[in-house]
């Protein structure tokens, strides 16, 4: 009799996230191992995410979705605006808290593609977002308190994203303002 090998992977160490495009909303699990946060997943030098028990659907009901769940896909990055966690980030809120104490936190409006938002970054002292940006444009741009709109739902039915933690592409951002330290 032969054996049968058993694959199993650890619940715990999938995440539920959300990926935005221009006009799709796409969820799923992504593996996240600690000690790696979901940031150093997304940021890693690739160029797709692996998710699992991918769900798509559009942001606006008038736009047709032709296949809408798979059990796993590769999503490309460069396609992406924003990776949000659904629930709380664990590996991103809890493990870090020393990295963020020598940052500045600064309340920001940014317009990435087809989304208005304002949210708080953190950056080191002496760096303006701008520089931020310039020197990681590959990597995305971890925020927090995230409030967005999407902007074709001026005329469609309302899209509004309210999150705690989110990425954002930075080859995504059209325009971006820096309104001051954020509220503590």
């Amino acid at each position: 009799m032969g054996s049968t090998l058993v694959y199993c992977r650890l619940v715990e160490n999938w995440e539920r996230v959300e990926l935005f495009s221009s006009f799709l909303k796409l969820s799923g699990d992504i593996e996240v191992v600690p000690p790696l946060r979901l940031t150093d997943v997304v940021n890693r030098m690739t160029e797709y995410l692996e998710i699992q028990h991918l769900t798509l659907e559009p942001l606006a009901s008038t736009y047709p979705v032709i296949s809408t769940v798979e059990d796993s896909a590769m999503v490309a990055k460069r396609a992406l605006l924003m990776v949000v966690p659904i629930g709380e980030s664990a590996a991103d809120h809890g493990g870090r808290r020393a990295l963020l104490e020598t940052k500045v936190a600064r309340q920001v409006a940014l317009t990435i593609d087809t989304f208005s938002l304002v949210c708080e970054v953190f950056l080191e002292p002496r760096l303006s977002l701008r520089e931020t940006l310039e020197r990681s444009v590959d990597d995305f741009l971890p925020v927090r308190n995230l409030n967005a709109v999407w902007l074709p739902a001026l005329t469609h039915e309302r899209v509004t994203i309210q999150r705690s933690f989110a990425l954002i592409h930075p080859r995504q951002i059209l325009s971006f303002s820096e309104r001051g330290e954020a509220a503590s």
